[in-house]
């Protein structure tokens, strides 16, 4: 982590990202528990849903200081993948966006049954 990662008000993940912590993460479970989980995270940590697009497979989450555009796809009828783009509508992000991710996958990580990180280059 460097300054750059430090002042960066916006992160996302992605299957290809260099760092482990961005890469896509990979459950063991469909579409419809996938998108429940979000949602319950959401409720539980007063996030606004305003949005879900089940056609696009995208949720998304919005409070006073940030937004998370979340994008769930199942790649199997068992399996689906998740990325998250968070921006912070601070100036600086403080590593802001960084710790909403880490904290949306741990919880996921409980919830649902991992199977890993960027499983699919």
């Amino acid at each position: 982590m460097g300054l750059l990662d430090f002042i960066s008000n916006t992160e996302e993940t992605r299957e290809n990202h260099p760092r482990r912590e961005f890469k896509t993460r990979y459950f063991r479970c469909g579409y419809t528990k996938t998108k429940e989980a979000i949602i319950k995270y959401a409720e539980a940590n007063d996030i606004g849903v305003r949005d879900i697009n089940d056609t696009h497979g995208e949720i998304y989450l919005q409070t006073r200081a940030y937004h998370m555009m979340i994008s769930i796809i199942q790649v199997t009828p068992l399996e689906s993948a998740v990325d998250v783009k968070v921006q912070s509508y601070r100036p600086i992000g403080f590593f802001k966006p960084r710790k909403l991710i880490t904290a949306l996958y741990e919880e996921l990580k409980d919830k649902l049954q991992f199977k890993g990180a960027g499983l699919h280059p």
